[in-house]
């Protein structure tokens, strides 16, 4: 949870740009580096962690990260910020990669495996909510430097946890020399996904391929791609590989990973509608992220009972997307330009179980499709997929929201005019209400168009999510239908073994 803890810098967008004064886009991609920072440097890690002593290692991380959060704290430049979210994901990954060490490894049972596959991506899953109560919490009496300063004192105090417990000379395994690492295929692997993730998030602000530095950075990455995968397949010890993809089932649970993360990544647009249209400061969205974290947690022991019990991985992914889909109705159903924070602790509660019973049966159908010899790396392919859906979502978001609220305002712009005879009715009521409350009539005209345009906007945005939720509920029962008639699919045994490690 502490590896996780840096994610929480973007539960609030909007002070973040406040902040540093910046665009939604540059929040994105800050997002996009800690990210993928974090997911390049696993499939380096666990080469490295087996040179250096664990406590060491672990120390170092929590150093560099401790530092990263004090240049934070004292200093409000962007670039300085953004670097320091490539360093902290590198230090994720490095903390990341010491924890499964300690715990995967010495789990002699399926069971014990399948209870700590539900507590590792169960923490992972409540983490972005968990966060969000302790930056709302935060912001609501500091400034939001101050969230690097708690960072701090947590970092403190696990650097103690961690010299008092850990034994100084313990190793995982025995020390294995930095030979035959693939140093230039991770230059490759972070290049690629950091140019990938700037294309997709400036893409639509810059014109997409209308503009020449899009052209070059996608010129670019096709270049590196090649060279990633000619060095993959002729290295002996390659930082990913990509024979993995040769199997049918791996592929297939590689796309319900994507997949889901695209599903999952639709609730900024719920967020977004409590902050803007229902009016709901932070600390009154609280009750709707512990309904997330309550229905998580619940499905996830529920889950990991029904994979103990032997029950169909395929059965239990369909039974999630259904339970989203039923997140996804309820939604269309309910939002509007009027409501309560209440009316949306059930359906946040649905989506948090949705989520809870789709995770552990995605990974666990996508590692035992894979051959035990290269099974690692499906847990690597596993998180970049993981990252390519998150990122995926993220420009969903901004396209079709851009879309969609283009196409509302045309319609409301053709029933929106002067001869329409409610128009003046409507601004002359909401006048009257300003002069009742105290305004006299020359700030009541003015205040009442603001006011109107207000209104406008709520109902657009309204009306734009919905559309989308719309688009969201149809490419669920796309998925449930494919998965309903793909019966090779139903042939995957769930294969757990002792020396996977899962990311």
């Amino acid at each position: 949870m502490t590896c996780l803890f840096s994610f929480a810098f973007f539960s609030s967008p909007v002070t973040v740009m406040g902040f540093y004064g910046v665009q939604p886009t540059d929040v994105q991609y800050a997002m996009i580096v800690i990210y993928g920072s974090c997911v390049a440097f696993l499939a380096l890690d666990f080469r490295i962690v087996k040179y250096f002593a664990p406590r060491k290692y672990l120390m170092m991380a929590l150093a560099v990260n401790a530092v990263c959060s004090l240049l934070c704290f004292h200093s409000r430049d962007w670039t300085l910020f953004v670097i320091c979210q490539f360093v902290q994901g590198v230090t994720c990954a490095l903390m990341s990669g010491i924890v499964l060490q300690l715990t995967f490894p010495r789990l002699e049972s399926t069971r014990a495996r399948v209870i700590a596959y539900s507590l590792l991506y169960g923490s992972i899953q409540i983490s972005v909510p968990f966060y969000a109560i302790y930056s709302s919490v935060v912001l609501h009496f500091y400034d939001f430097n101050w969230l690097f300063y708690g960072f701090t004192i947590m970092l403190t105090v696990l650097a103690f946890v961690v010299l008092l417990t850990m034994n100084s000379k313990a190793r995982f395994t025995k020390k294995i020399p930095l030979y035959q690492v693939d140093w230039v295929g991770y230059l490759f692997y972070v290049s690629f996904i950091l140019i990938s993730g700037y294309i997709l998030i400036y893409g639509r602000q810059l014109g997409w391929f209308d503009s020449p530095l899009i052209i070059l950075l996608g010129l670019s990455n096709v270049t590196i791609l090649m060279l990633f995968v000619s060095r993959a397949t002729k290295l002996k010890r390659p930082l990913i590989d990509l024979h993995i993809f040769k199997v049918k089932n791996f592929v297939i649970g590689l796309l319900l990973l994507f997949s889901f993360y695209i599903f999952k990544g639709s609730t900024g647009l719920a967020y977004g509608y409590l902050e803007v249209i229902l009016g709901n400061d932070p600390l009154s969205t609280i009750p709707i992220w512990i309904a997330v974290i309550a229905g998580t947690v619940l499905s996830m022991f529920v889950t990991s009972r029904f994979v103990l019990m032997g029950f169909n991985l395929v059965r239990m992914i369909i039974a999630g997307f259904g339970i989203m889909a039923l997140y996804y109705a309820y939604m269309i159903l309910f939002v509007s330009v009027q409501g309560e924070t209440s009316d949306f602790i059930l359906p946040m509660f649905i989506y948090g179980v949705a989520t809870g019973v789709l995770f552990v049966p995605i990974v666990s159908f996508t590692s035992s499709a894979a051959p035990p010899k290269i099974a690692l790396n499906a847990s690597l392919i596993g998180i970049l997929a993981r990252f390519t859906g998150f990122t995926t979502s993220l420009v969903l978001n901004n396209e079709i929201q851009l879309f969609s609220k283009s196409a509302v305002r045309e319609k409301l712009r053709e029933t929106l005019t002067e001869t329409n005879p409610q128009l003046p009715v409507t601004l002359l009521d909401i006048q009257n209400k300003y002069i009742n409350a105290g305004s006299d009539i020359y700030t009541a005209k003015g205040a009442s168009g603001a006011f109107f345009n207000k209104l406008v906007g709520q109902q657009i945005l309204a009306r734009a999510t919905r559309d989308y939720y719309d688009l969201m509920l149809v490419g669920l029962i796309f998925i449930i239908a494919v998965l309903l008639f793909l019966p090779q699919i139903r042939k995957v045994v769930l294969r757990l073994k002792k020396g996977i490690i899962p990311y």
